[in-house]
Parts: structure tokens; sequence; C-alpha cells
């Protein structure tokens, strides 16, 4: 399950890069709102953010 959920994590953080340089080339001819724009980059700071934290579950009980 944790393979699939890291797969799952680094396609959403992909997708999410590809929308915002695209929404980057076409400047103010996009159709992506600023409110969409910072979700993608809340997306993108998630998925490293989560992908940073991959710890077992050991270390979550020692630090309890």
């Amino acid at each position: 399950m944790g393979k699939y959920q890291h797969d799952l994590r680094a396609k959403i953080a992909k997708e999410a890069q590809l929308k915002l340089s695209v929404h980057r080339e076409q400047g103010t001819k996009t159709s992506i709102s600023v409110f969409e724009a910072a979700q993608l980059h809340d997306k993108i700071r998630w998925t490293n953010e989560i992908s940073g934290n991959d710890h077992s579950i050991f270390f979550a009980v020692s630090m309890n």
C-alpha cells in the first residue's frame, strides 16, 4: 500500500506542476484563477512535505 500511495502523490504533484507550467506559458490568457493556481501550489508543497516525512511507525511512536 505504501508504494501505491507514493505513486499517487507523485502523480498528483506532476499533474499540478504541468498545469502550472501551462498557466505560466499562457500568462494573462489562461483560464486558471488565482485561487486554482494557489491550490496547485499547495498540492505540490503538500506532496513534498509528505514525501519528506515518510518515517516508519516506530519513529512516530518514539516521538510520542
